[in-house]
C-alpha cells in the first residue's frame, strides 16, 4: 500500500491523515500478527542480538514483510533503539521521517517540531485542525468507554486495553473505527453494571503477554485503568490545541509527569494497586525505583520478553498479589489521602 506510512511511537496522525495517507502503528501491526514471535526470529537471523527489545525487532520484520517504504522514527520521546533501528532500515532502502518530542515540554519547542512536520507533507494547519476535530470527536467517545471500564464495570480491562492501544492510529481508517467502536458501546451499555470489588491498574507499555487480561481476570480482580493505553487516546484533546494536546501527552516526558498522571487516576478510579509491566532491555525499567517510592498502593512489577502466554512463575505472582490486596481489604487499614 503506496499511501501507508509507519511509526514507531505514537506521533501526530492528525498531520499524517490531513495528507491524504495512512499511518500504521507498526507495534500494533507486529503484535497483530498470527505469529508474533516468528517476526523476531527473522530479526535475529537478519542478525540483531538476543538482547534487544522485542518490540524493535518485531517493528523491524514487520517493516519488511509488509513492504513499507516509508517509516516515521520517533527519535525523542521513546526507545533510544529507535535511532539504530532507523539507521538499520534506512541503510535497506527505507525512508525514514524523524520526528522529536521536546524533552523541554516547552509550547514554543514542541509548536516548532509539529511545523516541521506539517511542512514535510505540504498540507495547511487549516487541513490539520479540521483532521484533528474529527479525531477528537472519537476519542470523546473513547473518554465514554474509559469511563465505562472503571465507573459502570460494562467494559473488561482486555476490551478498553484493546480500543485505546489502537487509538494510536484508528486501525487506519478512523471511519471503520468509529463505527466499531459506536457499535461495542451499545453493545456495552445494555450489560449490567457490575464495579470490580478488586481494582487494577496497569502502567508501562502495553504488555506484550497475550492472555494477560484473562489470567486476571481469573484471579478475581479487574483492570480498570491502562495508563499508556489511555495516553494513546490522547483524553481531553477537545479541549487543546496539537501543540498542548501533544505536550499533555505522558508518555514521550520524564516520569515525574506520568507518575502525576497515576497517582490522579488511582485516586479517581479508588485503585486497590497497581501491575507496573515492564519490557526486556528497555530503559524504562528503572523508573520502577522511583514509580514504587512514589505511589502510595502496592505495585507488582512484571517484566515480559516475548508474545507468550503468561508463564506459571508470572502467574504465582499475580496471584499472591491479589490475594494480598483481597487481605488488605478484610482487615481495616487506613486508605491512602491523595
Amino acid at each position: 500500500m503506496i499511501n501507508r506510512i509507519g511509526f514507531t511511537s505514537s506521533i501526530p496522525v492528525e498531520i499524517i491523515y490531513a495528507a491524504g495517507l495512512i499511518p500504521c502503528d507498526l507495534n500494533n501491526l507486529f503484535i497483530g500478527n498470527p505469529h508474533p514471535g516468528l517476526l523476531i526470529e527473522q530479526s535475529e537471523e537478519s542478525g540483531f542480538p538476543a538482547t534487544s527489545c522485542a518490540w524493535i525487532k518485531g517493528i523491524y520484520s514487520t517493516v519488511k514483510k509488509h513492504g513499507i517504504r516509508k517509516v516515521v522514527a520517533v527519535v525523542s520521546g521513546d526507545c533510544s533503539s529507535t535511532h539504530a533501528l532507523a539507521e538499520v532500515l534506512e541503510y535497506e532502502g527505507v525512508e525514514i521521517i524523524p520526528f522529536a518530542f521536546p524533552l523541554n515540554r516547552s509550547p514554543g519547542s514542541m509548536e516548532l517540531a509539529l511545523e516541521e512536520f506539517r511542512r514535510y507533507f505540504k498540507i495547511s494547519q487549516d487541513s490539520v485542525a479540521a483532521c484533528k476535530q474529527n479525531l477528537d470527536a472519537i476519542r470523546q467517545q473513547l473518554e465514554e468507554l474509559d469511563r465505562l471500564t472503571w465507573e459502570e464495570g460494562q467494559v473488561s480491562g482486555e476490551e478498553n486495553h484493546r480500543f485505546l492501544v489502537t487509538a494510536s492510529d484508528f486501525g487506519g481508517n478512523p471511519q471503520t473505527f468509529s463505527h466499531e467502536l459506536n457499535t461495542f458501546l451499545a453493545l456495552a451499555r445494555r450489560r449490567q453494571s457490575k464495579p470490580p470489588s478488586l481494582r487494577l491498574g496497569v502502567i508501562g507499555v502495553p504488555p506484550i503477554i497475550s492472555n494477560f487480561y484473562p489470567i486476571i481476570e481469573e484471579l478475581g480482580a479487574e483492570v480498570v485503568f491502562n495508563e499508556v493505553q489511555r495516553q494513546f487516546s490522547m483524553p481531553g484533546a477537545r479541549n487543546r490545541d496539537l501543540a498542548s494536546q501533544y505536550l499533555a501527552y505522558t508518555y514521550p516526558y520524564d516520569a515525574k509527569g506520568r507518575i502525576a498522571d497515576i497517582k490522579a487516576e488511582i485516586s479517581r478510579r479508588q485503585l486497590d494497586g497497581i501491575i507496573h509491566y515492564v519490557q526486556s532491555f528497555c530503559f524504562r525499567q528503572i523508573e520502577d525505583i522511583i514509580i514504587k517510592k512514589e505511589l502510595s498502593v502496592p505495585v507488582l512489577t512484571i517484566e515480559g520478553d516475548r508474545p507468550a502466554p503468561v508463564d506459571g512463575r508470572t502467574i504465582t505472582r499475580l496471584e499472591t498479589f491479589i490475594e494480598m490486596l483481597l487481605g488488605r481489604q478484610k482487615t481495616p487499614h487506613p486508605r491512602p489521602l491523595f
